[in-house]
């Protein structure tokens, strides 16, 4: 079989019923969610596939959001050992972050992205009037991508973020990751950058099921990250309240042992010892020795989750 397969979700299935039907290619339709994102869904969507008659010649459409992206990648990485994949990002958060770069992932029980593989699209079709059609959630995840993009690699992005027009935003973003990725294509160093606020984040996400939206978990690891490196002497006082008066914190139910085990899973830890990225400034991140990505110890991890939690209680 040559020829296209469309995959996406059941919002965008509704919303743009058109465009997908544009690409006059059989649908598959998973349902709306970080849930879909899972090694099942994707063996449902290869099972559809050899039912479809596709094959190695066959070109895979990811079209949605930053789940669909992630994967209809993974789906297209691993077909046939790969078929060619282009992406069609709807939200600002895909647009700016999950299509650009090629990564691609399902989540297990136990973890977010830990089953996935570099694999790179043909082509990304950006389409801006898409945004027009995201509820609040989606829009600030997107916007939490953004400044955080800001604060490791373009500071005037974080600080001029209100003057400058969506469209400029999003092209001054994928820039600012286009460059790093360039240097790193597949994460053994600097591309590691693009983590920072992630490792937290990501824990907050899987202990709270998926039920915490991505950029409020990613938005309250920023926040902690940046404590951690003001505490440990990188960052200054300063930046440090700008940042906390960017992104807004989420309170959080779970215990600090139960972050702390979760945290020990992250992909960048080693030996069970989480890393972090860590900011010397807006616009700068703090590298020592070559390294992008640093220890800290749990001792010093506990203190600041404790007070986040200390924080939430007294609100």
């Amino acid at each position: 079989m040559k020829g296209f397969v469309v995959i996406t979700d059941s919002t965008v299935a509704m919303l743009y019923a058109k465009e997908v039907g544009n690409f006059n290619a059989p649908v598959i339709v998973v349902e709306t969610g970080e849930k879909s994102k899972s090694l099942a869904t994707a063996e449902t969507i290869f099972s559809q596939m050899v039912q479809m008659g596709c094959d190695r010649h066959t070109t895979v459409i990811g079209f949605g959001g930053g789940m669909i992206c992630d994967l209809a990648g993974f789906v297209a990485s691993t077909f046939c050992r790969g078929v060619s994949l282009i992406l069609v990002p709807t939200t600002l958060l895909a647009m700016v972050d999950a299509a650009i770069g090629g990564k691609t992932a399902v989540n297990l029980p136990c973890g977010k992205n830990l089953v996935g593989s570099f694999y790179f699209p043909e082509r990304i079709l950006l389409h801006v009037p898409f945004l027009n059609t995201l509820p609040d959630e989606q829009w600030e995840n997107g916007i939490v991508e953004i400044l955080k993009i800001g604060l490791v690699a373009d500071g005037d992005l974080f600080y001029r973020f209100s003057e400058w027009s969506m469209q400029t935003l999003i092209e001054r973003a994928i820039e600012a990751k286009r460059r790093i990725i360039a240097q790193d294509p597949y994460e053994s160093g600097k591309r590691a950058l693009l983590n920072f606020g992630h490792t937290i984040g990501h824990a907050l996400e899987t202990l709270s099921g998926y039920t915490l939206a991505h950029g409020r978990a990613v938005a309250t690891g920023i926040v902690l990250e940046a404590r951690l490196s003001h505490v440990l002497g990188h960052l200054s006082a300063a930046e440090l309240c700008l940042i906390e008066a960017r992104f807004p914190f989420s309170c959080f139910s779970f215990s600090v042992g139960e972050i702390i085990e979760q945290l020990a899973r992250d992909k960048k830890s080693k030996q069970g010892v989480p890393h972090f990225v860590l900011l010397k400034g807006i616009g700068e991140p703090y590298v020592a020795g070559g390294c992008f990505c640093h220890p800290v110890a749990t001792s010093l991890l506990m203190q600041e989750i404790f007070r986040a939690e200390s924080v939430k209680l007294e609100k």
